[in-house]
């Protein structure tokens, strides 16, 4: 899934209600403290479907998460030079996105195998601290999915991607998300983002920020258009976009689009 695996901690962010991380002075081993941040959310695109999971806390060596059946999701252990460091502190995982949707034009198949296995309700989160005390919270996942932003420009009529004049401004916009991914039915846009990469030429410099060079944009969601700026974008070069519809649970469904630059 394009690039949804950098951009977690700023997806995760939407969905949290944070609560002090720091333990109570007569914390000991034994008593229980709230973790900092436990996020489960989905997400989804055009052609795969994917969990993924957030969790924040300090100086742990133990993490175990269950899914609303009390069966176990997720369980790790920090060892060696992660223990002498002081544990661990924040944690994403994302599911391997092998249900591909391509030829799915509904809500059945797929969709509805990946929500059997990990359905919605409330999900626990423990971690043990160096110091033997426990931090527990707990994160709720919905099923509910907003639809896929509908791309309105920049879009061609053939298979090969739109060109764009590099010295002009380039205005990406898409239609407002209004209902579900399956069907009728209200959903809450807390917040649409926008993510563009360059991906040829790639970077010569991967260390700075990966092969691409990238701007991500988060805007509230009455704003359906993002305007970008000649000084962005090179000549001779091919993007690739990112509309992701945040729903108000974190779930979110992403569009992607692509355009190339003339000379």
């Amino acid at each position: 899934m394009l690039m949804s695996k950098n951009l977690m901690a700023a997806v995760a962010i939407l969905a949290l209600t944070f609560v002090s991380l720091a333990a109570p002075p007569s914390a000991r081993a034994g008593d229980e403290i709230p973790i900092g941040a436990a996020v489960v959310i989905i997400e989804l695109t055009d052609n795969d479907i994917e969990l993924q999971v957030f969790a924040d806390a300090f100086d742990w060596v133990r993490l175990e998460v269950e899914d609303p059946s009390g069966r176990k999701l997720f369980d790790t252990r920090a060892r060696g030079r992660l223990v002498r460091q002081d544990g661990m502190s924040e944690m994403f995982w994302a599911s391997e996105p092998t249900h591909y949707l391509e030829d799915e034009p509904d809500f059945d198949g797929p969709i509805a195998e990946f929500l059997q296995t990990f359905p919605a309700g409330v999900y626990d989160f423990e971690a043990t601290r160096l110091d033997g005390v426990e931090i527990v919270g707990e994160a709720t996942l919905s099923h509910v999915l907003p639809a896929l932003p509908e791309i309105v420009s920049p879009v061609s009529e053939t298979e090969d991607p739109p060109v764009i004049d590099p010295n002009d401004v380039l205005v990406i916009d898409w239609e407002p998300v209004t209902t579900r991914f399956d069907g009728p039915g209200p959903v809450e846009i807390i917040e649409y983002q926008v993510i563009i990469d360059q991906v040829d030429p790639e970077r010569d410099q991967p260390w700075v920020d990966g092969g691409t060079r990238r701007a991500l944009i988060n805007l509230p969601p009455e704003i359906t258009e993002l305007t970008v700026s000649p000084e962005f974008l090179l000549p001779g070069s091919s993007y690739e976009f990112e509309i992701l519809a945040i729903e108000e649970s974190g779930n979110s469904t992403i569009s992607v689009g692509e355009f190339d630059t003339s000379e």
